[in-house]
C-alpha cells in the first residue's frame, strides 16, 4: 500500500495505538485551521516502556506502508515524544505530560474522531 489519504492514516495509527493498550486515544482534524498537517493522533502511555513500545511500533507499522517520519522530537523523561508523518502528527504523552501540555484544549472547537 503506498497511498493513504490522510485521515485513513490517521484512523490506521490510532488502531495501532490502541494495540499496544495506549489510553484516551484521540483523532483531531485540523486541515481547516492548520498549513503544517491535517491530523494529530494523540495518546497517552502509562510508562516509559509502553510509550516507547508504542513510538516503536507506529514507526515499524508506518514503514512498512512506505511513511518515514520527517521527525520525531521527545528526550527520554520528557514524557511527550512526537513523530512528524507530514499530514499527520502523533503525540504520545505520559498522562502527566498530556495533563500539563493540555493540546486538545487548543482545538476545542474542530472536528475529532474518537471511535475506529
Amino acid at each position: 500500500m503506498n497511498f493513504l489519504e490522510s485521515r485513513e492514516k490517521a484512523i490506521r495509527v490510532a488502531r495501532i495505538v490502541l494495540e499496544k493498550k495506549a489510553e484516551n486515544v484521540i483523532i483531531i482534524d485540523v486541515s481547516q485551521i492548520s498549513g503544517l498537517t491535517d491530523y494529530l493522533v494523540i495518546c497517552t502511555g502509562l510508562t516509559n516502556t509502553q510509550r516507547k513500545a508504542i513510538q516503536r511500533s507506529v514507526e515499524e507499522e508506518m514503514e512498512k506502508l512506505g511513511f518515514t517520519p520527517r521527525g520525531i522530537e521527545g528526550r527520554e523523561g520528557t514524557g511527550w515524544t512526537l513523530l512528524d508523518y507530514y499530514d499527520l502528527i502523533v503525540h504520545i504523552f505520559s498522562p502527566r505530560a498530556r495533563e500539563f501540555y493540555d493540546i486538545e484544549s487548543l482545538y476545542e472547537n474542530v472536528p475529532k474522531i474518537t471511535e475506529f
